[in-house]
């Protein structure tokens, strides 16, 4: 019975990081309403990528993987990463370098995206296995998530820390160390690193960037009174 309750727990854990993770997008789209930053934009389009990828996980992590749930875990899983990635690009670099990076693993993306369509796909075997991106997926598809899920996990951990290191302020330590453990579970994922925790990193990840932004904006839903055209430098 007790192991009955862990397994019900496992996948209402998911459910509830989709349902942040959603929440979370929100709150970045409205601020992006007001502040025109492209780190708000980008980042509001990794949660919601983010919670497509919680909930295909919450819904198969009980039963198995089946092939639809796999196609739109691994197109979101990858997606946030990327989104993640350019929007922190933009959070610490300047608009040139950040625009230039943003082409390049937008023409990554497309290319997962093609190669995912017409590539098989398996999903026979261990769950973990499969939700690291380790054997489901094969040739194109396989090279594209990869390159995906390394290069922009360690543009999140560099940009976050970077970006840290020039405000020394505790809120963006919270979201640097927060988008550090997601990009570094994001980046050994396709190694087959410490596959069991890659789960754990990943919710962890996303509740110290939430805590991290709510300590920068106390009222998130209050929006500023003058429009933020330019490079965004902080969260605020």
């Amino acid at each position: 019975m007790q192991t009955d309750g862990v397994r019900d727990m496992v996948p209402a854990l998911f459910w509830v990081a989709a349902t942040v993770s959603l929440g979370f997008s929100v709150i970045l789209f409205v601020r992006y309403q007001a502040r025109r930053s492209p780190f708000y934009f980008w980042w509001a389009i990794s949660f919601v990528l983010s919670a497509l990828t919680y909930g295909s996980e919450a819904s198969t992590v009980s039963q198995g993987w089946t092939l639809p749930w796999y196609h739109v875990y691994i197109m979101a899983s990858a997606g946030l990463v990327g989104a993640m990635s350019v929007g922190t690009g933009y959070l610490a670099f300047a608009r040139p370098m950040a625009r230039g990076y943003a082409v390049g693993i937008g023409l990554v993306g497309i290319g997962l995206l093609i190669s995912t369509c017409f590539s098989p796909m398996s999903v026979i075997g261990n769950w973990l296995t499969l939700n690291a991106g380790v054997g489901g997926i094969t040739g194109v598809a396989r090279i594209a998530y990869v390159a995906t899920a390394s290069v922009g996990g360690t543009m999140v951990v560099v940009g976050a820390l970077w970006s840290w290191w020039k405000s020394r302020r505790h809120c963006t330590l919270l979201i640097a160390v927060g988008a550090t453990a997601s990009g570094v579970g994001g980046s050994l994922a396709p190694q087959e690193v410490v596959l069991s925790v890659l789960p754990v990193m990943n919710i962890v990840g996303l509740f110290l960037m939430l805590a991290g932004y709510l300590f920068a904006v106390p009222n998130p839903w209050r929006l500023p009174r003058e429009r933020e055209d330019g490079r965004d430098g902080q969260p605020s």
